[in-house]
């Protein structure tokens, strides 16, 4: 009988694969970077034969590192980075590169659509203009008239894959959730949304549930990763729903934070209901959803990597674990030194309200573990700031439970504790656990992790390694610099944009 698991992520910056057993103990791991294409200013793309590239190889990589038959899978599902938008022809061929999440190009676009629909926005369409993909393809419309009318499909990465992996369109519920052009009520297109931004909704794939079979491994696809011809496919889950799914965060209230290159709040929650400040998705968990607050985006192991590139001239493990030291020995405040950690992109539309990267009281004595510390502190007041707006809207946090690399890192996860006030979880499964979240929503839909006893298999089969609780002496001197950081943030919102205009 086929008892084990596939699950397949294709994330910003590579793809990664794993395989699990019935009991969700993971068998192996395999890794493959893919680069981001930068064409020109604000444009930021991905080939998508990059993205079956790092697929194949990693599939194939598993499965000679498990010793697994390919016909002992018993099912195969994904977790992908959300708002990519490649257009394909009738045959499924690409017609060119991915627009990626990342990509500013269609701003716009964006502009058309809040004076299309004014403060109705929200009620029309669930969400607020983050970074989905429906600007660009009307980007796509307006400046590529002829790519545009040559597309059969849209296709975000994940739906992408199903496809190449099936050979049948399919979108999933988890990963268009949010999209402008999604009725959650109906659990249907919008059209409405279509109809008045001039969108052809005959170009949208299928809606499915995240865990529903959507069809089968191809022959095409068997010879490609390795895998046996007519191994069930399950729909996936964005990357967000799915790290939720693997720290087992399946009840309302409970909260994932993936901290890459940069961070995300999660919760899952019983109610959708549209809020300015928060983005809303379809949860893996049939019946409920998942909320995170993207008012800004912090980079948080990308501001690591960015400090590590400056001061040793390489981001690797061991300069990583070097800068942890380091910043072991600066105090709680970083000797009243304050990070900014937005480096990346803002989704203000308003430049007033834009926040930039910024270290603020460097003195003379600064010194490299401050540096690091504050990197460490910053993120984890940002942080804070958030899960403060997610209580403001009515969601209240217990505990976070933290994945990605600078989870790895116990001094971090400390410091998030105290700046938080909040007891940090951390599952054993803390790297890669979009890819293990993905193994385990194939289990769920397949059969093999039932889904009739309240999820009670799933979370005996995710661990959590570590507890660390908030310390109260700490705790007190981070809330004076907390206040600091938020006095900071107001007063150096907007500068930028005048600074690059």
């Amino acid at each position: 009988m086929a008892e084990y698991l596939l699950g397949v992520d294709v994330g910003t910056s590579g793809t990664k694969s794993v395989i699990i057993d019935a009991s969700g103990r993971v068998l192996a791991v395999a890794a493959h970077p893919h680069p981001t294409l930068t064409p020109a200013p604000g444009h930021q793309a991905q080939r998508p034969e990059d993205w079956w590239t790092g697929v194949c190889t990693t599939v194939r990589a598993v499965l000679e590192q498990s010793d697994i038959r390919p016909d002992a899978v018993a099912g195969v599902s994904f977790s992908a980075q959300g708002c990519a938008c490649l257009p394909v022809d009738g045959h499924g061929r690409p017609l060119g590169n991915a627009m990626i999440w990342t990509d500013s190009r269609a701003t716009p676009q964006q502009a058309r659509i809040r004076q299309i629909f004014g403060d109705r926005l929200g009620q029309v369409t669930g969400n607020a203009i983050y970074d989905q993909p429906e600007p660009r393809m009307l980007w796509l419309r307006d400046n590529e008239p002829e790519r545009y009318a040559a597309t059969h499909t849209f296709h975000t990465t994940l739906s992408y894959l199903v496809f190449r992996f099936c050979g049948q369109p399919a979108a999933s519920t988890s990963d268009w959730g949010f999209h402008l052009a999604f009725d959650r009520a109906q659990r249907a297109w919008n059209q409405v949304f279509l109809s008045a931004v001039g969108l052809d909704g005959g170009k949208f794939p299928p809606l499915y549930e995240s865990h529903a079979v959507v069809g089968h491994v191809t022959r095409e696809a068997a010879r490609d990763t390795g895998l046996a011809a007519g191994t069930p496919v399950v729909a996936g889950a964005q990357d967000s729903v799915i790290v939720a799914l693997a720290v087992a965060a399946v009840d309302v209230g409970q909260s994932v934070v993936m901290r890459g290159t940069t961070e995300m709040l999660c919760v899952t929650t019983e109610g959708g209901e549209y809020h300015p400040d928060l983005y809303t998705t379809c949860a893996a968990i049939p019946g409920l959803f998942i909320r995170y607050d993207m008012k800004e985006v912090v980079a948080t192991g990308g501001s690591y990597r960015w400090l590590a590139e400056l001061l040793f001239g390489q981001a690797s493990a061991d300069q990583f674990e070097r800068m942890n030291d380091l910043a072991a020995k600066s105090p709680p405040g970083s000797n009243g030194l304050l990070y900014l950690p937005y480096l990346l992109i803002s989704t203000q539309p308003d430049p007033a309200e834009q926040r930039a990267g910024c270290y603020f009281g460097l003195t003379t004595t600064t010194t490299q573990g401050d540096l690091c510390r504050a990197v460490m502190e910053g993120t984890a007041y940002a942080l804070r700031e958030t899960a403060a707006r997610l209580a403001q809207a009515g969601i209240t946090i217990q505990e976070l439970r933290l994945t990605g690399g600078p989870a790895e890192s116990a001094l971090w996860n400390q410091i998030t504790a105290d700046v938080t006030g909040l007891p940090v979880l951390v599952p054993e499964v803390s790297g890669g656990a979009a890819a293990y979240g993905a193994a385990l929503l194939a289990g769920l839909g397949v059969g093999v992790i039932p889904m009739n006893d309240d999820y009670a298999t799933l979370r005996r089969m995710v661990s959590l390694r570590q507890r660390i609780d908030p310390d109260r002496t700490r705790r007190a001197i981070y809330d004076r610099y907390y206040e600091g950081f938020c006095r900071l943030v107001a007063a150096t919102r907007g500068i930028v944009a005048g600074l690059t205009a």
